[in-house]
């Protein structure tokens, strides 16, 4: 399966705004856990999360187990997460959570590779159903197994087609280049349109865009003896071109923008183009959530693209800590992962009936 596939079943699979009633037949899970309530952190944004909630209610019936979700700003969650695990409090019993963090959550994470088998009921792991190396860069750190894939991500690009056509542009070709992109912005700019939502607050999303640049340009990441190459001549590029290119083509009050101002942006018009992750997607393509649901079209971010993704994790400390990994496996089984915003697992990727 080659990266453009990988890409397409992404979106398509992030297309799926609704659950159908009895979707999940979450057959055979034991109810030995009945009456235990896990305590589950969960980012804002997107309707991802939104829709992990939804999917354990099976989950729920059958197992007993009940969720108290707490849900954070993106821009608070990586401190919310890390001191939980850190400072000792273990207020949570589960967690969602990206592969930047994962060597700080190593030595607080249960070991889902050990634990999962000696679990009643739960599902099977399935670690040869990811591609490529995507369980070790999601889910390993120093070999712990501490999360299973559940949301597959890579960066894309987003463009609206109806404000194209005002601006005098072909709606349906997407930019070969961030050159392109800021030609584009341009032309937007000039039909009065907000040329490229740029994510420029204090948070991780404007890092991302400047790692998308950097590799644009050539950046490697470290130089001898892993010295950090920020100030690299690929690092300066990059910089001068969000802050000379991208930033005047961007709406007013961008330099509080994260991601969920950049969703809000593309879903209200307010943005022409910006780049977005496929966790979006549920909500950027339900005409219930968002305005310009059918004027939107997009591609992976040209030049290079950024791996994301987010991956659920176990507080080893958990007093409920085996009803916490049955969940876990639960919700990284291929079963699950059918109704997931953005699925990592092969089977699910290439099933024909989510791939049209």
């Amino acid at each position: 399966m080659d990266r453009r596939t990988v890409l397409r079943g992404m979106a398509a699979a992030a297309a799926v705004g609704t659950l159908p009633a009895g979707m999940l037949r979450a057959a055979d899970l034991t109810d030995k856990y009945n009456g235990t309530k896990l305590k589950v952190m969960l980012g804002a944004g997107g309707g991802a999360f939104d829709v992990y909630k939804k999917m354990t209610e099976k989950f729920t019936q059958q197992t007993g187990i009940s969720f108290d979700y707490a849900v954070y700003p993106d821009a608070d969650y990586y401190t919310k997460i890390v001191l939980d695990v850190t400072s000792g409090t273990n207020a949570f019993d589960g967690y969602l959570f990206t592969y930047f963090w994962k060597g700080e959550l190593e030595a607080a994470f249960a070991n889902l590779e050990k634990l999962a088998p000696t679990i009643e009921s739960a599902p099977p792991l399935g670690l040869a159903d990811y591609p490529g190396d995507v369980v070790n860069a999601y889910g390993r750190s120093n070999g712990k197994l501490i999360g299973l894939p559940v949301l597959g991500d890579a960066t894309m690009f987003v463009w609206n087609k109806a404000e194209y056509k005002e601006a005098g542009l072909d709606p349906s070709a997407a930019p070969k280049s961030w050159e392109e992109v800021v030609a584009n912005g341009r032309k937007l700019k000039a039909a009065d349109k907000n040329g490229f939502g740029l994510p420029a607050g204090k948070g991780y999303q404007v890092a991302c865009v400047w790692l998308i640049l950097f590799a644009k340009f050539g950046g490697e990441y470290f130089g001898p003896n892993f010295t950090p190459q920020f100030n690299s001549p690929a690092g300066r590029k990059a910089t001068k071109f969000m802050v000379d290119e991208l930033q005047p083509l961007a709406p007013k009050g961008n330099l509080t923008w994260d991601f969920s101002e950049m969703l809000d942006g593309l879903t209200t018009g307010v943005s022409a183009q910006g780049m977005m992750w496929p966790g979006g997607f549920g909500k950027m393509l339900d005409p219930k959530n968002s305005k310009e649901a059918g004027n939107l079209a997009f591609e992976a971010t040209p030049d290079a693209s950024l791996l994301g993704g987010w991956s659920v994790g176990v507080n080893d400390k958990s007093a409920n800590r085996d009803a916490a990994v049955l969940w876990a496996a639960f919700l990284a089984s291929a079963e699950a992962q059918k109704q997931g915003p953005a699925p990592a697992r092969i089977s699910v990727l290439s099933d024909p009936e989510l791939v049209k």
